[in-house]
């Protein structure tokens, strides 16, 4: 069975998010943040990681079954989410709690200022412009 594939608008990758998904995951084994960064950062966010779990398993340096079961804990957890199967395969990608987490850091972001105008003393005395 195959789900559609339904594209997300683009969302920076920031540090600020990082460091959102280090403390979300704090209680988490250490491996579950080593497999969600993994899928955070190998494709823009939200969409689909084309890797096995073998093959993330390694480029991590995890066991099979210890990629297996973080990626179990943070599907149920909200922090991954199935994105198509393909046979036996199972393919996720970031779930909806990363993309609120990216969504509030690009609108504190937007909120803030991208500059300022300050204004300087003259160098000239107004009697003499």
């Amino acid at each position: 069975m195959t789900f559609p594939v339904t594209r997300r608008s683009e969302l920076p990758f920031t540090p600020e998010l990082m460091h959102a998904l280090l403390l979300g995951t704090a209680e988490a084994p250490g491996a579950d943040f080593r497999v969600l960064s993994y899928y955070a950062t190998a494709v823009p966010l939200g969409e689909t990681v084309r890797k096995t779990a073998k093959e993330i398993s390694q480029a991590v340096q995890l066991s099979p079954p210890n990629t297996g079961r973080s990626i179990r804990r943070l599907v149920e957890g909200g922090w991954l989410e199935i994105s198509y199967c393909m046979g036996r395969v199972t393919f996720y990608r970031v779930g909806q709690r990363v993309i609120d987490l990216a969504s509030q850091s690009t609108a504190r972001d937007s909120a803030c200022a991208v500059a300022s105008v300050s204004y300087l003393p003259s160098v000239y005395r107004p009697d003499e412009q």
